[in-house]
């Protein structure tokens, strides 16, 4: 796809210019476990997206990138309140090997509420002018979700001198049979 298409398709479902002033320049590949691939707001089931994916992008080999993935229809799309919850956050990562980047957020997988619609789930790239140090940014685990709850991709951006997004791509996901599960294992919060 071209970066006319990665354009329109972030406008046509209002990620830019709401939640990102520019869309990436180019979509990042993201693949789920069964091959289940991110198709620019297709649609995918939270048990299809319970596990960690694998994130690829045209990376410099030499650079550095951080790797968000945001919800920010929480605890819906048309009463988004908890805007954004960040579901994974790595940051330092080398070239294109998030598995070699420094996670502040482990990955949690999706849970829509039941009766919310669909959500949208937003993987976006940034390329770093240098290491950065998070050592004082927040952390968060599965068990504990506070620095998740009201994200902002903005100020985390223009904190840490990120720009704009060089690469990324989004699904949406609704509430089906799976999310009870996904709930037993990460009880939620008042605040999501």
């Amino acid at each position: 796809m071209t970066q006319a298409d990665i354009g329109q398709f972030f406008a046509e479902h209002d990620i830019v210019p709401v939640l990102v002033d520019r869309a990436p320049l180019a979509f990042a590949k993201v693949v789920y476990r069964g091959k289940k691939l991110v198709d620019a707001g297709k649609e995918l089931s939270p048990a299809e997206v319970r596990e960690e994916p694998k994130v690829e992008w045209y990376a410099d080999p030499t650079a550095l990138h951080t790797l968000v993935m945001i919800d920010p229809d929480s605890p819906s799309r048309t009463e988004p309140s908890n805007r954004e919850f960040a579901h994974w956050l790595v940051g330092n990562i080398p070239g294109r090997h998030v598995q070699n980047g420094e996670t502040l957020f482990q990955y949690v997988p999706v849970f829509p509420r039941a009766g919310a619609g669909c959500h949208r789930y937003i993987f976006l790239i940034f390329r770093q002018q240098s290491w950065n140090d998070y050592s004082e940014a927040p952390r968060a685990s599965s068990k504990n979700r506070t620095p998740r709850v009201r994200f902002s991709t903005r100020d985390f951006a223009r904190r840490y001198s990120l720009g704009l997004p060089v690469a990324g791509n989004f699904f949406i996901a609704q509430y089906d049979d799976y999310v009870p599960v996904i709930l037993a294992k990460f009880p939620p919060s008042d605040d999501y």
